[in-house]
């Protein structure tokens, strides 16, 4: 699943959380699946983050290597 659609049902989870009509046995399986949902999308920004990194050392390289 994209990132952005795993955002999104983050989003839906956390409203439904705040739900007065959300039971606890609800609100209990909607706070694990937030959880999960929060470690993917966190693992993809961390993922993303290291992919720039690398991109921007191999443009510091190529500029370098032109001066």
């Amino acid at each position: 699943m994209e990132f952005e659609k795993k955002l999104e049902k983050l989003e839906l989870t956390v409203k439904k959380l705040e739900d007065k009509k959300t039971t606890l046995a609800e609100g209990i399986t909607l706070f694990e699946q937030g959880l999960t949902l929060t470690k993917e999308c966190l693992s993809s920004l961390n993922a993303s983050k290291a992919k720039i990194t690398t991109i921007k050392e191999e443009m510091n390289k190529l500029v370098e290597n032109e001066i």
